[in-house]
């Protein structure tokens, strides 16, 4: 299982905030955090931007 870093920037917030997801592959942390984007934009009605930190390997 890896974690998945994806940095969520809003327009009229000056912070970013982090999501980390647990996640078998890419494909699957992409599509959770898709998943997140479009839940956040229906409810703030804005643009959401999601983009890719990182990610961590554990053991």
């Amino acid at each position: 299982m890896k974690q998945y870093i994806f940095v969520v920037n809003k327009p009229k917030q000056l912070d970013s905030k982090e999501i980390i997801i647990d996640a078998t592959g890419m494909l699957d942390a992409f599509n959770q955090a898709k998943e997140l984007k479009l839940k956040e934009m229906k409810e703030s009605k804005s643009k959401i931007d999601l983009k890719l930190k990182g990610t961590i390997y554990s053991h």
